[in-house]
C-alpha cells in the first residue's frame, strides 16, 4: 500500500460568502492565494470530564471551530482588503483600513501533496482573519520576511459543518472539487 503522509501545501482558493443562514449558504467566485508556503490549524474546543462511579465515566467536548496560522512570501493590498475588510482603490491602488472596518467571512479550498503523488483536498466553509503580522527586515538578512495570517475556521449555520476532506484518486482526475464550494438551497428550490 503506497504511503499517504503530507509532504506539500498549494492551490488555496477564497470564496467570498454570500449567504450564511439556517436556510441558505450560498459563496461567491473564489480568488487563488498566490505565495501560501504554510497553514498550521488547530481544532478549538472546549471538553469537561463527567464524574461517576468514582471514575470519568464520560467526555462532554464542544468543538467551537479550528484556529490557523496561514504564512504567505506576498500580500497584495487587493488581496488583503478579501482577508482584513479595509477599502482598495483600484484606480490609485491604495489600500486603507480603519479601525471600524470588520473582516469579511469565507469560505476557502485548499490541497495538500500526499507522498503517492496524489492530494488530500480540504473545504472549510467559513473563515474568519483577526490578524494579519508582517516583517520587513533590511535588505541582506537572507530576506525571510513573510505576512502570517491568523484567525479561525468556523461551521456554517446550517448544517454547522466545519470541513470536509477528500482525497484524490490516482491520476488527480477529481482535483477540481476544489474549484467550488457547494451551496445549500432553501428547502424546495
Amino acid at each position: 500500500m503506497p504511503r499517504k503522509y503530507l509532504k506539500g501545501f498549494s492551490g488555496l482558493t477564497i470564496f467570498p460568502i454570500t449567504e450564511n443562514t439556517l436556510q441558505k449558504y450560498i459563496v461567491g467566485e473564489g480568488t487563488k492565494v498566490p505565495s501560501a508556503q504554510k497553514l498550521s490549524k488547530e481544532i478549538d474546543s472546549a471538553q469537561e470530564n463527567i464524574y461517576a462511579d468514582d471514575e470519568i465515566w464520560d467526555i462532554d467536548k464542544t468543538v467551537n471551530g479550528e484556529s490557523f496560522t496561514l504564512t504567505l512570501k506576498e500580500l497584495d493590498n487587493e488581496l488583503r482588503s478579501m482577508l482584513e475588510g479595509g477599502k482598495y482603490d483600484e484606480t490609485t491602488k491604495e489600500y486603507d483600513f480603519s479601525i471600524v472596518d470588520t473582516a469579511p467571512e469565507f469560505a476557502c479550498t485548499y490541497r495538500g501533496l500526499l507522498a503517492d503523488g496524489t492530494y488530500r483536498m480540504y473545504r472549510q466553509y467559513r473563515c474568519k482573519v483577526s490578524k494579519i503580522k508582517m516583517d520587513l527586515e533590511t535588505k541582506g538578512n537572507e530576506n525571510k520576511g513573510a505576512v502570517e495570517i491568523e484567525g479561525m475556521f468556523m461551521p456554517r449555520a446550517c448544517d454547522n459543518k466545519l470541513f470536509t476532506i477528500k482525497d484524490t484518486e490516482e491520476g488527480n482526475t477529481d482535483i477540481a472539487w476544489l474549484d467550488t464550494i457547494p451551496g445549500v438551497p432553501t428547502v424546495g428550490e
